[in-house]
């Protein structure tokens, strides 16, 4: 498997789940995660959560870390969401390995009750795949407990966010994903089928 990583900032607005958002803008036309640091605030016409939609509900917040996943092999929404579920778990497991013992609910990251993440998949010619995890609370939902990784030691440097931090744990993600994903194709060539 051939990934493509880009990393930039800018907000998100929903816009950036549409397929093909990566090769319009980047000219990638390949598997790629494109990362994003910045504000986000999902427009309703950019929603793609019909109860979200329909509850009127806010997603937002001042800043987080995005990651846009696109994959070009399958337009199965059920293997976009099992992938969007690995994804999750491998987040989780990143965040363990700093001693923040996150519960996944779903495709969604708590600590302590507390929501860390947000998450959305769609299909079209492509799989999409939106993972945002909170850097600040500022700026997220009034009806929703919302926890960020300004919250945890780990992740700071003289009481704010350590850059270089967020950048290795973002680093950590991507790697540990692109592995599970890579391994599962190999494991998929090796294994003997029954007709």
């Amino acid at each position: 498997m051939k990934m493509k990583i880009l990393k930039i900032y800018n907000n998100y607005d929903g816009s950036q789940i549409k397929p093909f958002w990566a090769r319009e803008k980047f000219s990638i036309s390949d598997d790629n995660i494109v990362v994003m640091i910045g504000s986000m605030d999902v427009k309703s016409e950019n929603m793609i959560d019909w109860d979200d939609l329909r509850d009127h509900k806010a997603i937002k917040t001042d800043k987080a870390v995005h990651f846009l996943i696109e994959h070009y092999d399958s337009n199965d929404i059920q293997l976009a969401y099992c992938r969007q579920r690995i994804f999750c778990v491998v987040v989780k497991e990143i965040l363990q390995k700093y001693n923040v013992d996150a519960e996944r609910k779903g495709s969604d990251l708590y600590v302590d009750g507390k929501k860390l993440s947000v998450s959305i998949v769609t299909v079209g010619e492509v799989q999409k795949i939106h993972f945002g995890i909170n850097l600040t609370t500022k700026g997220t939902p009034s009806d929703v407990e919302t926890v960020a990784l300004e919250n945890f030691e780990c992740f700071k440097e003289d009481k704010d966010i350590d850059n270089a931090k967020i950048e290795k744990f973002i680093d950590e993600i991507l790697n540990r994903y692109i592995f599970d994903v890579e391994k599962i194709e190999k494991d998929i060539k090796k294994t003997r089928i029954f007709e």
